[in-house]
C-alpha cells in the first residue's frame, strides 16, 4: 500500500496542490488541468475543511480520488488513486485502524466538476451608504450609544437621520460604559452603567431609567446592583435586562432578580430587588451567558447558566424543552420568534421552539462558522444569523432564516464592505435598516426591498 502524504492542518491549496503534482503526475498526468489551476487561484486561501471537497470533486471529474487517511492527530494524509482503485485502498486503511474518507462535495453527480465559490452578484449599497463607527451599542430603534471618531465620548446617538448622526447631551456621562439596556412597549428605558472609575469603582455599576430613551435619567447617580459586596470583585460585565410588563428582570451571573413595578417608579427608593432564582451547580462547563426575551404576546423568558426559564405569576419555571438528541446545553442568543416562541443557538445549529409546546426543532447551518455566531430577532418572523469572524469568500457574512416558511437568504461575501461578518442589525424609521460589523456600518434600504435582492442569492 502507498504511504500518504502528510500536511500541516493549516496547509493552504497551492502548497497541497504543488506538493501532490510532485509526487503523483508522473502516474497521474491529468494533475496538469487548467482546470485545478483555477480551482487553486480561486481558493488560495480557503481553510483546508473548505478546499479539500473541491478538489477531491475536481479530482474525481478527472477519473481520480482524493483520499484522507485520518489518524489521531490533526495532520491531513492525502493520496490519490484512480477511481477504480478507490474502494480498496478505503479497505486497507480501514484494516489499518484509521478512519478513510474520499473527498467530494455534497450532492454533487458523479464524475462532475467542482462547484467553485460564487462571488456575490453586486453590492447591497453604495460607498454614500457607509459609515465608521468605533463604538455602537443599539438601545431602541433608530437610537445608540456610539461613539464616533472625532468624538470624546460615547453618547446617546440618533440614528434616524442617516448618515448624519446627532449626539444627545446629559444621557450617557463620559467614560463610562453601558453594560446593559432595555426598553419596555410604552418607551421607559432602564440601563446599567459602568461607574467612573471602571472595575475599581464602589459601586462597580448602577441601574438608572428614564421615561422616553431621549431623555436623561431621572435618578442620577442611580442605585447599586445587587449582590453590592461583590461589586469591586468583578472582571466582566456579565448583566442582562428586560421587562416583563412593568417589572423588571435583572441577571447577574447565576442570579435573577425582579424589581416589581420599575417602570412605574419615579423614584429609587422603594424600588428594592428580590432574589428570585439561582442557578443549580452545573455537572459540565456552562457559559455565563444571559438574556432577558420578551415575545410579541407578552410572555417572557430568560437565560441563566444555560437554563431557559419563563418568569410567569412571579415565578420562574424552567421551559420543558424536549431535544431529539443530546446537546451541550451551552445556550447563547436567545431571542423572540413570534408569539410564544422564541429561537437561540446551541452546538453551532439554531434552535427553535414554542413555549407552551416544548419540541425542539435544530436546523443545521452552512456558509458561516461554528464557532462565533451570532442571532438577532428581525421584523416578520425573520432572524439574522451573522458572526464576528474577518470576511472570507468561504463564509456568508450572515443569512436571514424565516423558519415559518423555510426561507434562508445568503449575503455573501463581497456584498457588502464591512470588517467582519454581520453582527449588529439596527431599525430605522420607515422600515430602513443599518448592517454593522465590527466598526463599519452600512444602510441597506427598506427591509422589505432587501428581502427581495437577496431572493436570487439563496443558491
Amino acid at each position: 500500500m502507498q504511504q500518504p502524504v502528510s500536511f500541516d492542518w493549516k496547509i493552504l491549496l497551492p502548497d497541497v496542490l504543488d506538493t501532490l503534482r510532485q509526487i503523483y503526475s508522473t502516474r497521474h498526468p491529468a494533475l496538469a488541468s487548467a482546470r485545478l489551476d483555477l480551482l487553486r487561484s480561486v481558493m488560495s486561501d480557503d481553510r483546508a475543511e473548505d478546499f479539500l471537497p473541491a478538489l477531491g470533486q475536481e479530482l474525481e471529474a478527472l477519473g481520480l480520488a482524493l483520499i484522507e487517511q485520518r489518524e489521531e492527530d490533526d495532520a491531513i494524509r492525502l493520496l490519490i488513486v484512480s477511481q477504480a482503485q478507490a474502494e480498496s485502498l478505503k479497505t486497507q486503511i480501514q484494516t489499518q485502524g484509521w478512519e478513510a474518507v474520499a473527498h467530494r462535495q455534497d450532492g454533487a453527480a458523479a464524475g462532475a466538476q467542482a462547484a467553485l465559490p460564487k462571488p456575490a452578484s453586486g453590492p447591497l449599497c453604495g460607498p454614500e451608504d457607509y459609515l465608521d463607527i468605533p463604538y455602537a451599542v443599539a438601545v431602541a430603534p433608530g437610537w445608540a450609544c456610539a461613539v464616533m471618531a472625532d468624538w470624546d465620548a460615547p453618547a446617546l446617538t440618533d440614528l434616524r437621520a442617516w448618515p448624519a448622526l446627532r449626539a444627545i447631551a446629559g444621557k450617557f456621562p463620559a467614560r463610562r460604559g453601558l453594560l446593559a439596556s432595555c426598553v419596555n412597549p410604552n418607551g421607559v428605558h432602564a440601563w446599567i452603567e459602568q461607574g467612573p472609575d471602571g472595575l475599581s469603582s464602589t459601586p462597580y455599576a448602577r441601574l438608572l431609567h428614564s421615561s422616553q430613551v431621549e431623555l436623561p435619567p431621572s435618578n442620577r447617580p442611580g442605585m447599586p446592583l445587587p449582590p453590592r459586596a461583590a461589586q469591586v470583585q468583578r472582571r466582566t460585565p456579565e448583566f442582562s435586562l428586560g421587562f416583563a410588563g412593568d417589572d423588571l428582570l435583572l441577571v447577574d451571573r447565576g442570579m435573577v432578580f425582579l424589581y416589581p413595578g420599575y417602570a412605574r417608579q419615579a423614584e429609587d427608593a422603594a424600588a428594592e430587588p428580590t432574589l428570585l432564582y439561582t442557578a443549580p451547580p452545573q455537572r459540565r462547563p456552562v457559559s455565563d451567558r444571559s438574556a432577558v426575551i420578551p415575545t410579541p404576546d407578552g410572555r417572557t423568558c430568560v437565560l441563566c447558566r444555560g437554563q431557559l426559564l419563563e418568569f410567569r405569576e412571579g415565578r420562574l419555571h424552567p421551559l420543558p424543552l424536549s431535544y431529539a438528541a443530546p446537546t451541550s446545553g451551552d445556550i447563547s442568543h436567545p431571542v423572540a420568534l413570534g408569539d410564544s416562541a422564541i429561537a437561540w443557538l446551541e452546538d453551532g445549529m439554531l434552535c427553535q421552539a414554542g413555549l407552551d409546546v416544548g419540541a425542539v426543532h435544530q436546523h443545521e447551518v452552512g456558509h458561516l462558522p461554528s464557532g462565533g455566531m451570532t442571532l438577532q430577532a428581525l421584523p416578520g418572523g425573520w432572524l439574522l444569523l451573522g458572526h464576528w469572524h474577518a470576511p472570507h469568500r468561504s463564509m456568508d457574512l450572515g443569512q436571514l432564516w424565516h423558519p415559518a416558511s423555510g426561507q434562508v437568504l445568503r449575503i455573501r461575501h463581497g456584498a457588502l464592505d464591512l470588517d467582519s461578518g454581520i453582527q449588529r442589525w439596527i431599525d430605522l424609521p420607515g422600515g430602513e435598516v443599518v448592517a454593522g460589523g465590527q466598526t463599519r456600518y452600512a444602510r441597506l434600504g427598506r427591509f422589505d426591498a432587501l428581502l427581495g435582492r437577496l431572493d436570487a442569492k439563496t443558491q
